[in-house]
């Protein structure tokens, strides 16, 4: 799984001329398409805004209980998604994404090397920009109460098209002189960009910047 989970390697291969043959490679530029997203979408009402803090009730490698004052607060996955960081204690310095969270406060991690304990200084956060709260579905009428979220299909399709052009392009173009070209055209990508223009813009797919259009707002205002 990548780091934000825009993108499952399946839906790669649907929305962009890719066949997948290294699990390993194809998460890596999908992380890295999402990393390049989030910096170009500027402010977006995240669904988790402020990280949670707190002292482990329990712990382990793969079932952590957050401490009582975060207990019977949230509904079913309402952390799903986010990270789980130990940053003070025991398993200082792993860090793992949530599967599913439970309103008792019982949090299911992918496998931490180490155990985590009741000294455990936790720290969960939403990594990425999405899912927006528009984003998200609180279902309260059936039990238990449960939060589903959604990457909307144009995030998925421009961080598809984002890890196609890293490839056509290459490596070098982001991290190399290339970078601040003003115009170049590799195969079927046109890169261009204003005089004097700088800014993550450039290191974005065209494809990218007009599937995200009707996201990107530099006020901090929601368009969908």
């Amino acid at each position: 799984m990548s780091n934000r989970g825009y993108l499952t390697e399946s839906e790669l291969e649907e929305f962009a001329d890719i066949t997948v043959s290294d699990s390993d490679e194809a998460e890596d530029q999908i992380s890295q398409a999402e990393e390049l997203i989030d910096a170009f979408v500027g402010y977006q009402d995240k669904f988790i805004e402020s990280p949670k803090t707190g002292m482990l009730s329990a712990g382990g490698t793969t079932s952590h209980t957050l401490q009582s004052k975060h207990q019977n607060v949230y509904d079913a996955d309402y952390f799903a998604g986010c990270y789980l960081e130990i940053i003070g204690g025991t398993g200082s310095g792993q860090r793992q994404k949530i599967t599913a969270s439970t309103k008792a406060g019982v949090l299911t991690t992918d496998e931490f090397s180490s155990t985590t304990g009741t000294d455990s200084y936790y720290k969960i956060y939403q990594i990425g920009k999405f899912p927006r709260k528009c984003d998200v579905h609180h279902d309260t009428e059936n039990t238990p109460n449960t939060y589903y979220k959604q990457i909307i299909e144009a995030v998925k399709r421009a961080t598809a098209a984002q890890v196609e052009y890293r490839i056509s392009v290459g490596d070098d173009f982001f991290s190399g002189d290339k970078v601040d070209m003003n115009s170049e055209r590799i195969g079927d990508y046109a890169y261009e960009k204003g005089s004097g223009g700088a800014g993550i813009h450039k290191l974005i797919a065209p494809k990218a910047r007009m599937l995200l259009r009707g996201i990107v707002n530099r006020r901090g205002k929601i368009t969908v």
